[in-house]
């Protein structure tokens, strides 16, 4: 009788093992990118415009396109924010003006 060499059959497991880690590695690189998109709005469309332009994955085409809309939205709420702020300043400015 042959006997069965118990390495034939850990290799598949070990490669099964080394292909899930790359994937958990990818998916936290693509949420780090995302949190760093939504936070920094000049980061996520450096990024998203880097992954967009220069990339020949569709899966990465995918995470620049994220990447830009959450750095274009939250560049958005950026400029709405600091406008807000202006606004509200000079209105305190003009009604204590308004008091003197």
């Amino acid at each position: 009788m042959a006997e069965q060499n118990p390495l034939a059959e850990t290799l598949p497991k070990q490669a099964e093992r080394r292909h899930a880690l790359i994937d958990i590695l990818y998916l936290t690189q693509v949420v780090w990118l995302y949190v760093f998109s939504a936070v920094y709005p000049l980061l996520g469309l450096f990024y998203g415009i880097l992954l967009l332009a220069g990339s020949i994955s569709p899966k990465a085409k995918k995470v620049g396109k994220i990447c830009l809309i959450l750095g274009i939205i939250n560049l958005a709420l950026c400029v709405l924010a600091i406008v807000g702020l202006v606004v509200l300043s000079f209105t305190g400015l003009l009604a204590g003006l308004a008091t003197e």
